[in-house]
């Protein structure tokens, strides 16, 4: 399944709504993923290339930690990282080296270190490594202002793009996370009443399944159905299946029989891109009954070097977003290691 295809089971804000805390933006090479903590990740890699990656991760607030981290594939030394052909000439008593089992890396949790880092690498072209590792800097800058402006250290002494005099106790405090407990379902479907619901649903959403251009036969995925509560039920089933992840539609489910409605499950966030607001398509869903919580994880290709997992919980009214994680550019080194942007307090 391509990642435009998974792109595309999200659906496009319908109308204006408050602004979400949480962002994702990309700059050429470059991306830059904020939760909604205000905890920033800048991350930088040749996409579709395993070789190198540059990532700055950053918590909100007027003592926020950072961390910089240069990763690789093939192993490096200090003296290996050079700029445009010229060493970057780091301090050992700053950067610290380490790995093994096809990951090395070279890092540092030193303000001023990085900082240093970030000036001299603002204006250059590549950052490249030992065996002709590299890592892209054209959108770098941009990544790192974007940074300073999500935490509001814009012309602070803690900024990295755009240092100033103001000092650490003007940059604003972290925005504190949302408390969504889970939900244990007590009720349960009674003998045949799951097959009776998946039936139901199935007829009468012929148009919903035709409208999602789902796939007339998936016989390797298993319909499902689970009570919410005495009058309600989740109801999942199969609408396609690719090479190695297959996609349900979800529907909210009269127990009596009545009409069910489709799901779409709030995936919001803000950015420099088409803003989203929901989920129509449950990539590898999953439904535990014991915490109330709906999942999902899309890989953009087999690698999954790419792609997007959020999990929301029944509070017995509606399903809430409690965590997503995002990535849509392809490439870097760790799979599945995809930038949070959204998390919560159970």
């Amino acid at each position: 399944m391509r990642w435009m295809k998974i792109m595309a089971l999200l659906v496009p804000v319908a109308a204006a709504s408050a602004e979400p805390i949480q962002s994702y933006d990309s700059y050429k090479s470059w991306l830059v993923a904020c939760d909604n903590g205000l905890t920033c990740i800048a991350k930088g890699f040749a996409e579709d290339a395993k070789r190198a990656q540059m990532t700055i991760e950053r918590t909100a607030g007027p003592a926020g930690t950072i961390t910089a981290t240069i990763s690789a594939e093939n192993k490096f030394t200090l003296a290996d990282v050079r700029l445009d052909g010229k060493s970057v000439e780091l301090n050992p008593q700053d950067w610290t080296l380490d790995g093994g089992d096809g990951e090395f890396s070279l890092s540092s949790d030193r303000l001023p270190a990085i900082q240093a880092l970030v000036a001299r690498l603002r204006n250059g072209s590549k950052l490249t490594l030992a065996d002709g590792a590299q890592v892209p800097l054209d959108g770098f800058a941009a990544a790192m202002l974007r940074v300073d402006e999500r935490q509001g250290r814009l012309e602070t002494v803690t900024a990295l793009a755009k240092p100033g005099a103001t000092p650490a106790s003007q940059v604003p405090s972290a925005p504190a996370l949302p408390r969504i407990p889970a939900h244990p379902i007590a009720a349960k479907l009674a003998s045949g009443e799951a097959q009776k619901l998946i039936t139901n649903v199935r007829t009468a959403q012929k148009a919903v399944f035709e409208k999602e251009d789902c796939e007339a036969e998936v016989s390797v995925m298993k319909p499902e159905a689970y009570a919410l509560d005495d009058k309600l039920a989740l109801v999942l089933l199969p609408c396609i299946m690719g090479a190695y992840q297959g996609s349900s539609l979800a529907f909210l489910a009269p127990r009596d029989g009545g009409t069910a409605t489709q799901l779409i499950a709030p995936l919001a966030y803000a950015g420099n891109k088409p803003d989203r607001s929901g989920v129509t398509m449950f990539t590898e869903s999953d439904f535990d009954p014991d915490t109330g919580t709906l999942a999902m994880a899309a890989r953009g290709r087999g690698l999954a070097d790419c792609g997007m997992s959020a999990s929301w919980i029944w509070d017995g009214q509606a399903f809430r977003m409690a965590s997503l994680s995002l990535q849509t550019a392809c490439g870097g080194l760790s799979p599945g290691d995809w930038p949070t942007l959204f998390r919560s307090i159970q």
